[in-house]
């Protein structure tokens, strides 16, 4: 694809968000029936739902847009999915779940932020800034829950350590 406005490089990062969310549906299928922590195995299936969610908005706005919903290969998302198989075939120190998890939702969060502000910039209409907010938003709101999550198991394994 040709980038040569505002308006080809919003459509190209679309796709491109397009096919992270796409990818982070099964990803996080894969991560939520593997782990053994159950907090976060709830967390990666509750976020799974809402992913889900989000590709149907994403569609919205392809269509508000007059586009057709096309996904763009990213090397960022495959690269995270590699990680985890990586983590799912070795028993050697490779990112965990959580920490994957972490990282998505980092990259998100990134992406949507860039896309909103081209919108702004675009003077896109609400019908096109409001999901992008309300899918940021959600974003946020994993990034804060899983943050949450680590801080608990950084507290319990400082706590774990003393004892010993």
């Amino acid at each position: 694809m040709n980038v040569e406005t505002l308006e080809d490089l919003f459509g190209y990062q679309l796709q491109r968000a397009y096919y992270v969310e796409r990818t982070q549906v099964e990803l996080l299928t894969e991560m939520a029936a593997s782990t053994s922590d159950e907090g976060l195995a709830d967390r990666l299936a509750t976020h799974r739902e809402q992913t889900e969610d989000h590709v149907v908005r994403l569609e919205g706005l392809f269509e508000a847009l007059g586009r057709q919903p096309h996904a763009s290969r990213t090397r960022t998302a495959d690269g995270v999915a590699k990680s985890w198989r990586q983590h799912e075939e070795s028993l050697e120190t490779v990112p965990s779940a959580l920490e994957i998890a972490l990282l998505s939702e980092r990259l998100e969060i990134r992406a949507y932020e860039s896309l909103l502000t081209l919108a702004g910039r675009l003077a896109y209409a609400e019908d096109v800034v409001e999901p992008l907010e309300a899918i940021l938003e959600e974003e946020r709101a994993t990034l804060d829950a899983l943050e949450d999550l680590e801080a608990e198991r950084s507290a319990l394994e400082l706590v774990a350590a003393d004892e010993t």
